[in-house]
């Protein structure tokens, strides 16, 4: 007897129908949208059709200066023609071509055409990047003064030079340095430095492959440094000990990432590391004092990376009429490492680093920026060179021409090493206060500032605003030698800001006149700071 076959013949029918009454299935899903053509425009440093800046002296400086190659920008460059339109990396495009130091704004514009497809302009305009002249600066309780010839953008390719000679507060140093992030092809980049000074002298290399961007899979460094020279003890600003010091550091790393997932991205490292350093007295026995101990640490690490990428853009912030990128998705890190008497080591010990930001945008005229550290070593069961620190900056526009703006930061130590105890005094923000004014374990600081940006633009070279500031803080602790913190330091005053949006160098010129008001007799009852930083 044959078998009996089910009678199948209704399903096509049925199926056909379920289509038909499916709307998602009515109409194919469209094609994304891909690139067209890429168009490049390039701006030399002066654009002559302004009026303001259609003069001799500026015609001059275009054509001493080499525009940047197109091929440079291009390796930049996150897509290509052919490719699907995605437009957060096109936004990601320009971050990355303003971060440049030889670019000073750039701008990537997205339009649709009638066939499908998006043309894309790409528009840069160059900084001056040659900086032949005298470098300084004025102000805790020193001053500092220098030679400098460099090279921002050698021939147009992207790749930066310096030679310096430099009169410092604690050397005299010449320095030649060389770096080209694509030195060995696209984004494998070579930095080199050579150091001689009347203390001692180094050198460093390294070459690699850095995550460039969100959607990096791989990326790896090999890096060496050494280095020797005699390092001081500062007590209220003025040196009181001095050690010699030699430094030895090798590492290599290698990651990995599956690249987007949603905003997200996560990658993995994996390093072997080599630090070590060495102590020696000072050989004037004036200046005599503690040692730290010699360590010599070696083995693997594991570090994890965790961003989200969201972002916004400013003005009127950090600089003055400037674009400016600004990160509000979270950031970590961590880095988990071993150190091995078998692989060298003179200790068997476990270190952390760890890190993360993230910004809170506060309605529509404020924004929160917090960020966190620690790194320190765990040895016998106890922690060493142990740091937990953070920082929070808080900004609220009053109007377009001012600005409120706050910052608290501090770190709290534990069982620091000798040759890393934090200080504190102008160079941390302390602007009445000589530099290393006051050391310890741990310190804490707050700053604030109402700021000020003017419509006026000299020369169509700077854009000028101003500040008035408070600052406060303190060290908890004794120094290395023994001494105590002075406790609280306070200081008001008034302050220049000149925005330099034409030159890489010296973003942000500041002039500040700062009063102590803690009626220490040590120090002078107005402090002159002239000095050059990369924000307000």
């Amino acid at each position: 007897m044959a078998p009996v076959r089910p009678r199948l013949r209704f399903l096509p029918a049925a199926f056909a129908a379920a289509l038909a009454l499916c709307p998602a299935a009515q109409a194919a899903e469209p094609a994304p949208a891909r690139i067209g053509e890429v168009t490049l425009i390039r701006h030399d440093v002066f654009d002559t059709r302004v009026e303001g800046e259609n003069k001799r002296a500026y015609r001059f400086a275009n054509r001493l200066h080499r525009r940047t190659h197109a091929p440079v920008i291009e390796r930049l460059l996150l897509f290509a023609p052919g490719d699907p339109y995605q437009p957060a990396l096109l936004e990601e495009t320009a971050r990355l071509l303003r971060a440049q130091g030889y670019l000073r704004e750039a701008e990537v514009r997205a339009t649709p055409r009638a066939d499908g497809t998006v043309d894309v302009v790409v528009e840069t305009w160059d900084a001056w990047t040659l900086n032949p002249g005298v470098q300084g600066n004025v102000g805790g309780g020193d001053s500092e003064y220098g030679v400098e010839i460099e090279e921002g953008n050698l021939l147009g390719t992207g790749a930066r030079v310096a030679l310096s000679q430099r009169n410092k507060r604690d050397r005299d140093e010449t320095r030649l340095s060389w770096r080209n992030e694509h030195q060995f092809g696209r984004w494998i980049g070579l930095e080199a430095q050579l150091r001689d000074s009347d203390d001692g002298s180094g050198w460093a290399a390294a070459v690699g492959q850095p995550f460039y961007a969100q959607g990096t899979r791989r990326a790896w460094r090999l890096s060496l440094d050494r280095q020797t020279s005699v390092e001081p003890f500062y007590a209220y600003g003025d040196k009181v000990a001095e050690y010699r010091q030699r430094n030895r550091d090798v590492e290599v790393w290698w990651g990995a990432s599956a690249g987007f997932d949603g905003n997200r991205v996560r990658r993995w490292l994996f390093g072997l590391r080599e630090q070590e350093r060495r102590f020696l007295p000072s050989t004037d026995p004036a200046l005599a004092g503690p040692l730290p101990a010699d360590r010599h640490l070696v083995g693997p690490w594991v570090g994890v990376e965790w961003q989200q990428d969201d972002w916004v853009v400013a003005r009127n912030r950090d600089q003055i009429g400037v674009t400016e990128d600004i990160r509000l998705g979270l950031r970590w890190s961590a880095r988990l490492g071993w150190s091995d008497t078998g692989l060298g080591a003179d200790r068997n010990a476990a270190w952390w680093e760890l890190e993360a930001s993230r910004g809170y945008p506060l309605g529509e005229a404020d924004l929160l920026r917090i960020d966190a550290h620690s790194a320190g070593r765990l040895e016998g069961g106890r922690a060493r060179d142990a740091v937990i620190g953070a920082r929070a900056r808080y900004y609220r526009q009053i109007d377009d021409r001012q600005l409120f703006f706050a910052v608290i930061d501090g770190e709290h130590g534990r069982r620091l090493d000798l040759d890393g105890r934090p200080t504190l005094g102008s160079d941390m923000g302390l602007r009445a206060y000589p530099d290393r004014w006051a050391t310890g374990e741990s310190w804490a600081r707050m700053s604030l500032e109402r700021r000020y940006f003017t419509d006026w633009y000299p020369g169509r070279l700077f854009r000028v605003g101003g500040a008035a500031f408070i600052d406060v803080g303190r060290t908890w602790g004794r120094d290395a030698l023994g001494g105590e913190n002075p406790g609280l330091m306070a200081d008001m005053g008034i302050g220049l800001r000149l925005g330099n949006t034409r030159s890489s160098f010296a973003r942000m010129i500041h002039v500040d006149l700062a009063v102590p008001l803690d009626g220490d007799p040590r120090l002078d009852k107005v402090a002159l700071v002239i000095e050059a930083r990369r924000e307000f």
